[in-house]
């Protein structure tokens, strides 16, 4: 068995925690709105974002303020017995922030679980889509080998920014009326607290999700490129290297929780990986895609699955006990976990 979840945060466009995100995006809540930012035409641009949050509040700034809360809340959920606990933080950010910005990151989240009695050494920061899953692996390991009791892992994204903005309308990614193959912009936060199973026993947490594994690969294609999306090679590889950790071939995912936008080469992607896995997956087959409808997810895309996931098996709503959920950065790294519901 791999770690427990006991506990989970998040800040999305749609929720000012994990349980309001969850509810709200089950029952198909939109986030899209012009947002006080303006393309290279000096028109709107069309994104999801935290109406709560200042719209002067921009890069790395405001992915800090949008991941100390949700830290907060996934800390909060231990109820204090986070306290003397060896743990440690494990942070995705996005790939184009310099070691500063993600220091400021770091700092904010640090800063937040004092509150709580805990004390974080300096967090690995991992970087991109699928470095949640690139760094969660050695984790994993940490805690089953009792170095590490409890694990602290998330990630934050933010779009709002008038650089980001820029470079997703250079390259031709920024979503428009007339441009559907791009990435509606969006930001988010979300964090989990991972535990062994008789870790969450001896604390008295209940396990609201098991992550089982993990898997990692490399496809070809990419948005600078014109390799053929539809090679599909690494992908595959890293589902079928997170459902290892299910145990039982027979045991399969009924649900996959991805970060896919409205990109045809991540869609073309998907489709040929829909064939070759199709021995990882069983009815109903319910396919969940948040950022087509909150935003592009970024470095918080893996953590937000596991809210979603664990909120859907506490409230009783989840369409299936074993789930899949991958997400893919733009260097090709491609990350994916597999997901249980813990048995009763």
């Amino acid at each position: 068995m791999g770690a427990v979840v006991v506990s989970v945060g998040a800040r999305t466009p749609i929720g000012l925690s994990a349980e309001q995100t969850a509810l709200l995006y089950r029952a198909g809540f939109p986030a899209m709105a012009s947002a006080p930012l303006a393309d290279a035409r000096g028109e709107p641009v069309i994104m999801c974002s935290l109406p709560t949050l200042d719209p002067r509040l921009t890069g790395a700034a405001r992915a800090a303020w949008l991941a100390a809360p949700a830290l907060d809340e996934a800390l909060r959920g231990l109820g204090g017995a986070g306290r003397g606990l060896a743990a440690e933080l494990c942070v995705t950010v996005d790939e184009h922030l310099d070691e500063a910005e993600a220091g400021a990151i770091a700092g904010s989240l640090r800063h937040a679980a004092r509150a709580h009695g805990m004390e974080l050494p300096a967090p690995l920061m991992a970087r991109g889509e699928a470095g949640a899953a690139v760094a969660l692996g050695p984790k994993l390991d940490a805690l089953r080998e009792r170095r590490l009791d409890a694990l602290v892992w998330g990630g934050a994204h933010s779009d709002h920014d008038p650089a980001v903005i820029a470079r997703l309308a250079r390259s031709g990614l920024l979503f428009a009326p007339d441009n559907l193959d791009a990435r509606i912009p969006g930001e988010a936060a979300a964090f989990a607290v991972l535990v062994r199973p008789d870790t969450a026993r001896q604390l008295r947490l209940a396990a609201i999700a098991e992550i089982a594994g993990v898997g990692t690969g490399m496809e070809r294609a990419r948005p600078d490129n014109d390799e053929s999306a539809w090679e599909a090679q690494g992908l595959p590889a890293a589902l079928r290297e997170a459902a290892r950790g299910l145990g039982d071939e027979r045991r399969r995912a009924g649900w996959l929780l991805t970060d896919l936008t409205f990109e045809m080469r991540r869609i073309q992607e998907w489709q040929a990986v829909m064939i070759r896995a199709r021995r990882l997956l069983c009815e109903p087959y319910a396919v969940d895609s948040p950022a087509q409808r909150i935003g592009y997810l970024g470095a918080a895309a893996l953590p937000l699955a596991v809210v979603l996931a664990a909120e859907a098996w506490a409230g009783g709503y989840a369409p299936s006990p074993v789930a899949l959920a991958f997400a893919g950065s733009d260097t090709g790294a491609r990350g994916a976990l597999s997901l249980a519901q813990p048995a009763p």
